[in-house]
């Protein structure tokens, strides 16, 4: 499927003005991060998806530790926690891996009856201008309806003008590798056979007619969730942004070529054997044997198929040594660790350049240092993830917080939401263990301490484990006076 099914249709959908760098840079990024490339892999190229895991990787990493959505106001805070439930996690999932993957993911609420409802469109499927404070201003979005052979293409335009926020969704049918030409093919009724799937996507709007926004809806409802804060291949398009991958496509390039060699090793020397000169001067003359009288090359000879690229004829050593003469296959003897040290080189210098501690990358990459690692290592092993993912959810909380902030005046909320995260990896043991020191002594406060002892915890976990906390102090101390509390009249009398 990988052969015939490309993103090719949507980049031909896209203006003229910016489908230089869409080829030239996005199509190519997120072609190594599907793991496959039409031009290489197509031909004689093993695909070994690096770029794949690489973006997948980072997914995992900025979701690992959760979040959490915090405000001063407990009913908004409920209510957006109810908001979408379950869908605003995938959202953020599929966020991550899109914005690694293209450079840009494009956060999008749309009005559906009254309601608002949340999607997320990778770079591809977005085209999109900014504005003076990074706000998107105007943008092009692209969708595809399918329904047994039919195909359509929907091409949505959301503008401001007139500090007016309209929007319009045009309607046309195309096939799986060609796209409308948008001049005379908008259609201006939905049919039947995709009704469905426009209601969920657009509500009860008609195609190819503008529509304003609702009036509660501040903006365009688009946030823009860049990937890195340069954009060093993409400098003439203002808020686009450069993939993880960038700077990394050679060494992706390198690793599949490393291991379609391996490959190549192997089949090449799958039957190939080294045969020794003796072999070919014996003769066989025992009765019903496949030699049948014959030498041993003659034997070979009577098959229809040549086999003089499987067998070579061993150079004579002089000294057998009394052991029995034998072939010698070739194929254990593969380069293999060569291949090896190759590929692990490649693996380490991809983790460099894409900012992932090497060991996270690839599991066996850790055990390159001989001996048992100190927390100082491991601290130093981690910390390239945990900056680059703490870099990457900074980029995205701009605009996470600022649809969260919209979503809420929809729905009558005037107060702040933000959004936070935990923290990506467990605290090492030497950080626990002074986080404790430091609550021993009286220089962080008890809540403090479980917040950054476990970074996952919610508000309401941290205030419930707080209070069992203080309550078994306050009995353990009055008990250790006897049962009960310490009362200064018992041992002072009264004030007189």
């Amino acid at each position: 499927m990988q052969n015939i099914i490309n993103n090719s249709v949507f980049i031909s959908q896209v203006p003229e003005g910016y489908k230089t760098y869409y080829q030239a840079y996005i199509q190519q990024w997120l072609e190594w991060a599907q793991g496959f490339v039409p031009t290489l892999h197509r031909a004689d190229f093993f695909s070994t998806g690096m770029g794949y895991t690489v973006c997948d990787i980072f997914t995992k990493e900025c979701m690992s530790g959760g979040y959490r959505l915090t405000s001063a106001n407990s009913g908004l805070k409920a209510f957006m926690e109810a908001w979408a439930e379950d869908d605003l996690n995938n959202i953020f999932n599929k966020m991550f891996f899109f914005a690694n993957a293209g450079g840009n993911a494009i956060l999008c609420i749309t009005p559906i009856n009254g309601e608002l409802y949340p999607s997320i469109y990778p770079i591809d499927r977005v085209v999109f201008q900014i504005g003076r404070h990074g706000e998107i201003t105007q943008a092009m979005l692209l969708n595809r309806f399918v329904s047994g052979k039919s195909l359509y293409y929907v091409r949505e335009i959301r503008v401001q003008m007139n500090r007016k926020n309209y929007y319009k969704a045009q309607l046309a049918p195309g096939s799986q590798v060609t796209a409308p030409t948008w001049t005379n093919a908008p259609i201006a009724e939905v049919p039947v056979e995709i009704r469905a799937q426009w209601e969920n996507a657009y509500g009860d709007i008609l195609p190819n007619i503008w529509y304003e926004l609702p009036k509660r809806m501040r903006s365009l409802g688009l946030y823009n969730v860049r990937n890195k804060s340069v954009a060093v291949a993409l400098k003439d398009m203002p808020g686009y942004s450069d993939s993880t991958l960038h700077t990394a496509l050679d060494i992706l390039y390198s690793i599949d070529y490393n291991y379609t060699q391996g490959q190549v090793d192997q089949y090449l020397g799958k039957s190939r054997t080294l045969v020794p000169r003796q072999m070919g001067s014996i003769k066989v003359n025992q009765p019903g044997t496949l030699s049948d009288g014959m030498t041993f090359y003659q034997a070979l000879e009577v098959n229809s198929v040549p086999l003089d690229d499987i067998f070579y004829t061993q150079l004579p050593d002089g000294n057998l040594n009394g052991e029995m003469i034998k072939p010698t296959f070739i194929q254990p003897d593969l380069r293999g660790e060569i291949h090896r040290y190759i590929r692990d080189a490649d693996l380490e210098l991809l983790a460099s350049k894409v900012g992932l501690s090497s060991s996270t990358l690839a599991n066996h990459l850790a055990y390159n240092t001989s001996g048992t690692k100190t927390d100082d290592q491991v601290d130093s092993e981690n910390s390239s993830t945990e900056k680059s993912v703490g870099n990457k959810r900074r980029l995205a909380n701009r605009a996470i917080n600022a649809m969260l902030k919209d979503v809420a005046y929809f729905y009558g909320f005037t107060d702040e939401i933000t959004i936070e995260w935990g923290r990506s990896t467990a605290n090492s043991a030497r950080e626990n263990s002074e986080l404790l020191e430091d609550y021993r002594a009286g220089t962080l406060p008890l809540r403090a301490y479980l917040r950054k002892r476990w970074p996952d915890m919610s508000e309401e976990e941290v205030e419930e484990m707080a209070a069992t906390i203080e309550e078994e102090q306050r009995q353990r101390r009055q008990e250790a006076l006897g049962g009960a509390l310490f009362n200064e009249k018992d041992y002072y009398g009264g004030t007189e």
